[in-house]
């Protein structure tokens, strides 16, 4: 589970380093096409990019919530078997 983690975070500065690169270049076009392209290309692909982490950090605590039930059933069963 630690490495779904590391991927998000670098998904995440990524997303970020995208988000900078992506400002330089709307500040240096300002024009027409540079609105028309943030708004359809990179707000979009940034909006989806965040809906991806949440969705995937959502999942990764579902994951982590069941591993730490089925070791408390584990350490349960153990118990029982030993009495």
């Amino acid at each position: 589970m630690d490495r779904i983690k590391i991927c998000l975070d670098d998904l995440h500065n990524d997303v970020q380093t995208f988000n900078r690169n992506n400002q330089v270049l709307v500040d240096n076009w300002q024009d027409r096409k540079a609105e028309h392209f943030s708004d359809t290309c990179i707000t979009v692909v940034n909006g989806n990019c965040q809906e991806f982490m949440q969705t995937v950090e959502q999942v990764r605590a579902g994951i982590n919530s069941s591993v730490e039930q089925l070791k408390a059933m584990e350490q349960e069963l153990s118990k029982e078997m030993k009495e």
